[in-house]
């Protein structure tokens, strides 16, 4: 899963530490100090586009944390349905705030399907008379 240069670096971190530490001090840049985007770890590196200490691992992790962070930012500040209330919901398909608006909205719609449904075969006993 990870390629030999990675190996390679995790294998002399402690050389590349030196080795940053004297680069510091000459004023010169070859060797990075990065803290890991996925696990927070320090580590050094020589390869310029660098993030995380392991590729595989902890990018995923960081991928992972990015799309939850954006799914809940997508997700905040909803409007209720049913009452206008502003609300943050726990899933993504929510409409309502609370059960008892969801409740309220589907007892709402199975009685104006129920009225509907006299109103027409009232209509239909009507024009049959």
């Amino acid at each position: 899963m990870s390629s030999y240069n990675e190996r390679l670096e995790w294998e002399y971190q402690d050389y590349l530490k030196q080795r940053y530490e004297e680069q510091q001090a000459a004023g010169y840049d070859g060797v990075r100090k990065i803290v890991c985007g996925g696990c927070g770890r320090v580590f050094y590196t020589t390869i310029y586009t660098k993030k995380y200490c392991h590729s595989y691992w902890c990018g995923n992790q960081a991928n992972n944390r990015r799309q939850r962070e954006y799914r809940q930012m997508r997700r905040q500040d909803l409007v209720c349905q049913c009452c206008g209330e502003k609300f943050t919901p726990n899933r993504a398909g929510a409409r309502y705030c609370s059960n008892a608006c969801r409740q309220k909205v589907y007892r709402k719609r199975v009685t104006d399907a129920a009225s509907a449904q006299n109103e027409h075969l009232d209509k239909c006993n009507v024009s049959t008379k």
